[in-house]
């Protein structure tokens, strides 16, 4: 795997992910609450895509095991079936749609609003 840049954005998207998955694995259920390093933040399409990269819909908690294989493994339709099965089938065509424009990086404003978001 390829080293990534976190930025302040993404630690906070990614804790608001991971609680609101109450410490979770969305998979397979293993409570991470006492091992937080354990569960991952997941994006379906991926974080170069910067129009969801801060993108609820397009994240949920997963554990490193299930991560691996659904994120960067041979068990891509699975994660293809539990988001399409979570957002159903407009929710999903709606977000591929939202992944493939263009969006300017704008941390600050983001930031501004995942503070407010997780108050």
């Amino acid at each position: 795997m390829t080293k990534i840049k976190i930025r302040k954005a993404d630690s906070l998207f990614s804790n608001y992910i991971r609680r609101r998955a109450d410490w979770k694995c969305e998979a397979c259920g293993k409570d991470y609450l006492t091992n937080k390093q354990g569960l991952h933040c997941s994006h379906y399409w991926g974080r170069g895509r910067e129009n969801t990269r801060f993108d609820p819909d397009n994240c949920i908690a997963l554990c490193y095991y299930h991560h691996l294989r659904w994120g960067h493994g041979d068990e891509r339709d699975n994660y293809k079936e539990y988001m399409v099965k979570r957002l159903g089938e407009q929710g999903f065509k709606k977000l591929q749609i939202r992944a493939f424009q263009y969006k300017k990086k704008d941390d600050k404003l983001i930031i501004l609003w995942l503070t407010k978001l997780t108050k």
